[in-house]
């Protein structure tokens, strides 16, 4: 008999929304990707969903002709409630996790507003940087279907300009929302733009779905993140993922999740 898969919907600020930047020189993106990929991603993924994480979608930005103020990952992590993150870093495990950032992120370019707000009714409301989600309802990220797009701003473009482009798609795609579609977050940048959107069902030519948001912007990654779980648990042997491969560049990670998502006492 095939088990039986439990849906966790999660509110739509229960969502951790992440822009990372890779540390300068020396570092190179080689031993970045390296790192995220033996280490940071299969932790995030083994170490956190037994206090609350409910579904996890990292992205790789390719390097090639990426201007330096285009994240070069992202990520989003979903808790079982608001209060989650913060509630597990009660958890050793956690602690030992949420340490391991600023090994390779610089975190002073990576330490930016995560915690989306609902989008506001007009573009005067809207501040860079700040994630916003469009539609209210809980949703469950790592069931369904997800597209990621991330855009760099053109240089004809000022970055008011940019922002209220953004805007305008954004409270266009909310009002006339496409069949199917129950979720989505969008981040703008004063140089870059980031959009996930989430359907429950599927939906043919989904990525077009994304093509207006494309068309302000200088695309960088238009990808629809890959199911998929990991091949080994904390004490087996295994190298990790390797994140300079195609195949891996958008992933949403599978992985058991508990109805009950505090630490132990």
């Amino acid at each position: 008999m095939a088990k039986k898969i439990i849906s966790y919907p999660v509110a739509p600020n229960s969502v951790y929304v992440w822009r990372g930047f890779m540390s300068p020189p020396p570092q190179t993106y080689e031993a970045f990707a390296s790192f995220l990929g033996s280490v940071f991603v299969p932790a995030c993924a083994l170490l956190q969903p037994a206090v609350g994480l409910r579904a996890y979608i990292p992205s790789m930005v390719p390097q090639k002709g990426k201007p330096a103020a285009v994240p070069d990952q992202t990520a989003l992590m979903f808790w079982a409630t608001p209060q989650s993150h913060d509630l597990a870093n009660g958890a050793i495990a956690v602690r030992i996790y949420q340490n391991l950032h600023g090994d390779v992120y610089d975190m002073q370019r990576s330490h930016l507003p995560e915690i989306p707000v609902l989008l506001p009714t007009s573009v005067d409301g809207v501040t860079a940087e700040q994630p916003y989600y469009l539609f209210e309802d809980s949703a469950d990220w790592m069931l369904g279907r997800v597209q990621h797009f991330v855009g760099a701003r053109p240089e004809n473009i000022t970055p008011h300009a940019f922002l209220t482009s953004i805007y305008n798609w954004a409270s266009t795609f909310k009002i006339n929302t496409p069949k199917g579609i129950d979720a989505a977050i969008i981040c703008c940048g004063n140089d870059y733009a980031v959009v996930w959107i989430h359907a429950n069902n599927a939906i043919r030519n989904f990525s077009s779905l994304l093509n207006g948001f494309s068309s302000l912007t200088k695309p960088q990654l238009n990808i629809s993140p890959r199911s998929t779980s990991l091949n080994a648990g904390l004490w087996n042997k295994w190298a990790g993922i390797d994140l300079t491969l195609q195949k891996n560049t958008s992933l949403n990670i599978q992985f058991n999740r508990l109805p009950k998502t505090t630490p132990v006492k």
